[in-house]
């Protein structure tokens, strides 16, 4: 006797959400007759009868057995994926089946005292049965039970909340910090031509104010050499150089400026993007989860991401805000330089020629050169690369998820 049980194991499976039943599951009984009964045995439609029915018998009790255990494990597994314990859910699979291991060997050994029993009573109608022996095997072949993918795959998996996408606003984050500080090192270039130009221009302006006549190169030189004794000699063409540094430094800086505007408004540009593309992979996960509860949690990712990223947007808005003021200080240092080439202009007309100087022909003020202080064009940089630093632990992808996923079936 042979039969396929895949028909009736899945009829016992029907309606359970999480357990599969067995496949290629097959139910074989061989008997082996002596010789000298075979060809009457065989020929026996009563004998045939007595042993399908014992065959059916173990069908049925096998059947029934293994279906209480799925049935029984699928109430077990609901309740872990209700409560997330993909884990512990994905375990009743081996649990499962090592009840079912169980039930296939007494299967089988119930199996062969039935048909033994057939034979046994028929003998006890035939009486020349009992003196023959026969072999009995009963196989029960690939009784293995299963459950719904979606466990195996989240249990084997976990949410990556698309990693590539933080990833690529950490590169961001960090290309802002380094040209902040970039902006940092200008700034300050800026400030040491110009100091640096003040100084000389305050030398050189010294000395043509006390000179009275003209070609009195020695006389200011000596002059000069005595007021800065130590110090490279303050000059006309020294003052034109450092004009000309310190307006290179400024075009330097502007660049920076500029540099950095474009990487903060990438990166805010960016926020959105990595928050659809976050949703969508806790989406995609949500609906592979076989909690019936999941495709109602992702209102809750979704508030819960942004207690993860607000605090990091607000920073990243913040130094776009500061990035505005910084442009205003430049704008005003712009001007300092002007006024600061205005009065190297004005000596560079007595290179060569009378010392005649008026009072009002040199700018001895130092209006305008506030916004060149340390307190302004150099700060307001650094405060941007401080304010978007954080950002990089709070964008963290691992952080995010951790956040953005509590209390919910992602978790």
């Amino acid at each position: 006797m042979k039969e396929r049980l895949d028909a009736k194991l899945a009829k016992e499976a029907a309606g359970l959400k999480f357990v599969v039943a067995p496949t290629n599951c097959t139910f074989l009984i061989k008997v082996d007759f002596d010789k000298k009964v075979e060809k009457e045995a065989m020929a026996d439609p009563l004998l045939r009868k007595e042993f399908d029915d014992a065959g059916q018998d173990t069908i049925g009790r096998f059947v029934e057995f293994v279906g209480l255990k799925m049935k029984s494990t699928n109430e077990q597994v609901t309740k872990l994926v209700t409560q997330n314990k993909l884990d512990e859910a994905q375990a009743m699979k081996e649990k499962m089946n090592k009840d079912i291991e169980q039930m296939r060997g007494s299967a089988q050994q119930f199996g062969v005292m039935q048909v033994q029993k057939a034979w046994t009573d028929l003998g006890k109608k035939q009486k020349k049965y009992t003196t023959y022996k026969i072999k009995i095997v009963v196989t029960i072949s690939a009784a293995g039970a299963g459950l719904v993918a979606s466990i195996a795959g989240l249990a084997a998996s976990g949410f990556s909340g698309g990693a590539s996408g933080a990833l690529g606003i950490i590169g961001m984050v960090n290309s802002v910090v380094t040209i902040s500080r970039e902006v940092v090192a200008a700034g300050m270039e800026v400030e040491t031509a110009a100091k640096t130009l003040v100084v000389q221009l305050k030398a050189v302006e010294a000395v043509l104010k006390e000179s009275v006549g003209a070609a009195h190169v020695n006389e200011i030189t000596g002059a000069i050499l005595q007021k800065f004794l130590g110090m490279s000699p303050p000059s006309i063409k020294g003052c034109d150089d450092w004009m000309g540094r310190c307006e290179n430094k400024l075009i330097g800086l502007d660049l920076k400026n500029h540099n950095l505007a474009k990487e903060i408004q990438k990166l805010i540009n960016t926020m959105p993007k990595f928050e659809e593309v976050f949703l969508a992979e806790a989406a995609k996960y949500l609906k592979r989860h076989p909690s019936p509860q999941a495709p109602q949690q992702i209102g809750l990712i979704k508030q819960n991401y942004h207690k993860a990223v607000d605090a990091a947007e607000k920073k990243i808005q913040d130094s776009s805000k500061d990035l505005l003021g910084q442009m205003d200080r430049f704008k005003l240092a712009q001007k300092s330089v002007e006024e600061l080439k205005k009065r190297v202009e004005t000596i560079k007309k007595f290179r060569g020629g009378a010392y005649k100087i008026l009072d009002n022909a040199l700018l001895v003020t130092d209006v305008l050169l506030s916004p060149l202080s340390g307190n302004n064009l150099v700060q307001g940089a650094a405060n941007i690369a401080m304010n978007v630093a954080p950002c990089t632990t709070l964008l963290a992808v691992d952080r995010i998820t951790k956040v953005a996923t509590e209390g919910t079936l992602l978790e």
